[in-house]
């Protein structure tokens, strides 16, 4: 049967090598794939799964590595809703080969790895192991997170798993002893903390791969209220509800809320009066004190005391549902049944579910951008590429959860990106923006513009699908892959201006180009200049830095001819708000505003700050060891820089006193 089993997983692994997701190396398409089944509760996009893949040179054994909070990814501090009590801090070490057995040798570089990557004692910069940026990245984002929520003394789990086409049944004694050896090493680093070791074989594979995503439930109700058969309200015990968000392995279907326009915000005074309501067993019912849910379907059906709904997406009321499943799973009861409201709306009209959403969730505070998805320009964008057959994931995993083909998804970060790179001319910015820039009503209006062709965004999504398909094509290692996601919108831009001899070509231009004209040979040629730039201090920047792009085009243009180089900018967009909403180089101090901050804090930055000139990235080491957010960091900085206690300096370089730091 295992054999059987393992002949699956090569069925599936074939047909995404074919599709080339996420590449067409056989390995790779099989760490993936790992990924996506042992994640599969968190429901992770295709970005955030690529995040967290840290397989290449220096890896220390590890081929993904994921911290998430209260089970969601956390990526970036500054855009986290940091729960305040009731966290559990969970980190995935993910190994995974194309075996079929489960072998030692990558379990001996792994015990290695999490005896120094888990002591938070130990400096990165005193680390003995040689471990790759990404590998380090993920190591500090656990740090940061772990330092953050200190003081809520939070709940930490490890799970790690080694992942084959083997058989589980199979594992050899020595190999089972390696894994215990590594569970006692975490846990000896920390005062309480659950450690678990998994083999996931062939046979778990294809059990989590057949686990579907299920959108069609039934809910037991106590009183129902229908308006035909288009809208209905109805009462429900709050104990089945927290049944009808969790899925058959007590996790919370998360992807029921993908349309809902907030994330969970964790430990708020409004969620902390509603589990207070939750505790206390008094008179008054549930929904007498509390906001109901909406949900949007596509049908429903009334059968005796239960609803049967279709295509279900919960549009408001995560905030209520999620404390509610959080209540339950922690061991909660509720002994007088108290019962929530539920307005069920069925709706097949994807205009009027967009209105819908919007409205529901306008009735409260939400940020600018969680309503982003549902504006007409948002919609046009993604039925005129659905046209050319592409989907553009406007709301998160939308066209994953309907088995659309990966290959084939846009999102509107990656597009977004696209724009202002090829249309804006500012390739820096491109590779530093992120979702933020939506939150301002400024940045979201110069990159979706209603103004703008709507023929732009698919010369903009081919362009960018071609540059991604090339570069698959032309590097092999996996390490380097892992630059695409940075270098695409710069190489898109000097791709694009060396078929139209200028850097100044137009939107029209771009509208006409064929992207297929960009072949093997000059992409290759192209990261050969990228390559030659890629020297000291840019290497450490990971080729991320303003002056190393600008030196690029510039590059570009003597190599290859191509006019009106000055059309390419090298700062961020053009205005300080959006400047603020892009994540901006280490060095240029000047991107982000001094925060007030004590002569103590500051003092303190001072003495771990080394002898310049300093590396890119100096503010995150400063942040891990003190502790605190890299933007705190940053501006203490700039604080030190602006009182003469520090010299300016740029692309690691100090500036003479006579230059201006811009």
């Amino acid at each position: 049967m295992a054999k059987n089993d393992a002949i699956l997983v090569d069925g599936i692994i074939d047909q995404r090598v074919d599709e080339a997701f996420p590449s067409s190396v056989r390995s790779e398409v099989f760490e993936y794939f790992c990924f996506e089944q042992v994640l599969k509760n968190y429901d992770l996009s295709p970005e955030e799964i690529e995040s967290g893949w840290v397989d290449g040179r220096d890896d220390g054994g590890i081929d993904g590595f994921f911290t998430l909070i209260n089970g969601h990814l956390f990526r970036d501090p500054e855009d986290f809703s940091w729960p305040k009590t009731n966290c559990e801090i969970t980190v995935w070490i993910l190994t995974c080969k194309h075996h079929d057995t489960f072998q030692q040798s990558p379990l001996n570089s792994l015990v290695a790895s999490v005896a120094e990557l888990f002591d938070l004692s130990i400096d990165r910069k005193e680390l003995k192991g040689s471990y790759s940026r990404p590998v380090l990245e993920a190591r500090a984002s656990f740090h940061a997170a772990y330092r953050r929520l200190a003081v809520t003394r939070p709940s930490v789990r490890v799970r790690l798993a080694y992942v084959s086409r083997g058989d589980i049944a199979a594992v050899e004694p020595n190999v089972q002893a390696r894994a215990n050896q590594i569970v006692e090493t975490i846990r000896s680093l920390f005062s309480s903390c659950e450690c678990q070791f998994d083999f996931i074989g062939a046979a778990e594979l294809i059990a989590m791969y057949r686990r579907a995503k299920k959108f069609s439930l039934e809910l037991p109700v106590c009183e129902c209220l229908s308006h035909g058969e288009s809208a209905y309200v109805v009462l429900a015990r709050v104990e089945e509800i927290a049944r009808f968000v969790t899925d058959d392995v007590g996790n919370l279907r998360r992807y029921l809320f993908d349309s809902n326009v907030r994330d969970y915000l964790g430990s708020t005074q409004i969620n902390d009066d509603i589990l207070i309501s939750l505790r206390e067993a008094g008179s008054l019912d549930f929904w007498w004190l509390n906001n109901g849910v909406t949900i949007l379907v596509t049908a429903a059906t009334v059968v005796g005391r239960t609803i049967h709904l279709e295509n279900i997406q919960i549009v408001n009321g995560l905030q209520t549902t999620e404390t509610i499943f959080q209540f339950f799973k922690s061991g909660g009861v509720d002994p007088v049944d108290r019962s929530l409201l539920v307005k069920i709306i069925v709706s097949t009209d994807n205009i009027h579910r967009d209105r819908i959403i919007q409205a529901t969730n306008n009735q409260n505070i939400v940020e600018v951008s969680g309503l982003r998805a549902t504006d007409k320009v948002q919609r046009d964008i993604e039925e005129f590429l659905d046209r050319h057959g592409w989907y553009y994931e406007r709301r998160k995993n939308y066209f994953k959860n309907f088995g659309k083909p990966a290959e084939r998804f846009v999102t509107p970060a990656y597009l977004a990106a696209g724009y202002v790179s090829l249309v804006l001319k500012r390739p820096a910015a491109a590779t530093r923006l992120r979702m933020k820039f939506m939150r301002q009503d400024a940045s979201y209006r110069l990159v979706f513009s209603d103004e703008t062709p709507i023929e732009t965004w698919l010369a903009v999504t081919e362009t960018l699908k071609r540059i991604d398909s090339l570069l698959q094509e032309i590097q092999a290692d996996r390490q380097n892959r892992r630059v695409r996601p940075y270098w695409r919108y710069p190489i898109a831009l000097i791709a694009v201006a060396r078929l139209l001899g200028r850097y100044s070509f137009s939107v029209p231009d771009l509208m006409r180009l064929d992207a297929t004209r960009i072949d093997t040979g000059m992409v290759t040629e192209i990261l050969q200049v990228v390559h030659g730039e890629m020297r000291e201090p840019h290497k450490r920047s990971f080729g991320r830095s303003p002056g190393f792009i600008k030196a690029c085009c510039l590059r570009a243009a003597k190599d290859f001819g191509i006019a009106n180089v000055e059309a390419v900018h090298k700062g961020g967009l053009p205005t300080q708000a959006i400047r603020a909403a892009t994540q901006t180089d280490a060095m240029t101090v000047r991107c982000l505003d001094a925060a007030p901050f004590s002569a103590a804090f500051i003092d303190r930055v001072d003495k771990v700050l080394p002898e310049q000139p300093w590396k890119l990235g100096v503010h995150l080491d400063v942040a891990d060891s003190l502790g605190c957010t890299a933007k705190e960091a940053h501006s203490a900085i700039k604080a030190l820089i602006e009182s003469g206690r520090r010299k300016s300096q740029r692309d690691g370089v100090v500036l003479r006193p006579d230059v201006e730091d811009v």
